[in-house]
């Protein structure tokens, strides 16, 4: 291995072309022969076609609208049913039993069909009529 093969060239000339037939790139320049990409002047546009619908015109669109902000998971009080009477509902109990992610996931306590336990909430949502259920058990929600 020689040391001039481990680097490229540094001073590489640039090849001069449309200078007469003998240098391998005259006549037509290697642009081909007449043509839109063989003028001088303005280049075209990423994606042109001549003229032809372009294919990025040509697929299917994507319908509807992606929320960028995440979902409210909505937890019904039934999923309570099976804690015993007097347990603490917070935010950290609700990730220690795998309802939520993480704290900051936004959450939202909902009424349910069959509830009467008498719970302890520490929460920051809770719909009306969720409230409603635990008030009629003798439990206040704490933090509302």
């Amino acid at each position: 291995m020689k040391l001039e093969s481990l680097f490229g060239q540094i001073n590489k000339k640039s090849k001069r072309v449309g200078r007469g037939i003998g240098s391998k790139k005259g006549k037509t320049a290697g642009r081909g022969t007449k043509g839109q990409l063989a003028r001088t002047g303005k280049k075209l546009r990423p994606g042109f076609e001549g003229g032809q619908l372009p294919l990025v015109n040509r697929l299917p669109k994507l319908r509807g609208f992606k929320s960028r902000s995440p979902k409210t998971i909505t937890i019904s009080l039934d999923k309570f049913e099976s804690y015993k009477d007097g347990t603490k509902i917070s935010a950290e109990f609700l990730v220690k039993e795998g309802f939520i992610e993480n704290i900051r996931t936004s959450y939202k306590i909902v009424a349910g069909n069959n509830f009467n336990k008498q719970l302890t909430f520490e929460i920051d949502k809770m719909s009306a009529g969720a409230k409603k259920q635990v008030e009629n058990h003798k439990t206040k929600p704490t933090n509302l």
